[in-house]
């Protein structure tokens, strides 16, 4: 049943953001556990997840941003420019770039000079995850760099792939361990 969902997209057309917590898979009480997911298909604005356990007094002063060059990552960079503008640290990582194209010589240089131009104090860098779920190595690499928010883009595949197959959106709105903002 999706009208939980519809209703939120509609009432995001007049939002700048919508806050949702993680499901918590323990507790079907109120919506669906795929409910985070839907909105962010649907919604049409960023979404900032915020995950089931722990506490985040302050976020956004150490982001990494999942870069794929893909436009749902674009969208999420550029949602996220008020946040990215006031973070002390911005880190865009690029995994496994040999795998989706658009990354130009440098995979995550060209994203990099744009934040830059937008007053963002920003490195960028690429990694190979080895073979390890990607949506679990930036989850790791997110706690390597002590990031309090994830930037990226949501269903960058079909929905159905990423049901089938699993995928990176997947896996962050099960296991996220920091507050992750969305674009879809």
């Amino acid at each position: 049943d999706e009208w939980p969902a519809d209703a939120m997209a509609l009432h995001a057309r007049y939002a700048d953001l919508l806050i949702l917590g993680q499901s918590d898979r323990g507790d079907e009480s109120v919506v669906d556990a795929g409910f985070p997911g839907q909105v962010v298909l649907s919604a049409g604005r960023p979404v900032l997840l915020i995950p089931a356990v722990g506490t985040y007094p302050g976020i956004g002063k150490r982001v990494l941003v999942a870069w794929d060059a893909g436009r749902e990552a674009a969208r999420a960079l550029t949602d996220a420019l008020p946040f990215l503008q006031r973070a002390v640290k911005v880190s865009v990582l690029a995994v496994n770039p040999e795998r989706s194209g658009g990354h130009g010589e440098q995979p995550g240089a060209d994203i990099a000079l744009f934040l830059a131009r937008h007053g963002v104090r920003v490195e960028a860098t690429e990694s190979h995850s080895g073979g390890v779920d990607v949506g679990a190595w930036l989850l790791s690499r997110a706690f390597d760099l002590e990031a309090d928010l994830i930037v990226m883009g949501g269903y960058g595949h079909s929905r159905l792939r990423e049901v089938a197959l699993g995928g990176v959106t997947r896996t962050l709105l099960g296991e996220m361990t920091v507050p992750v903002l969305m674009s879809h």
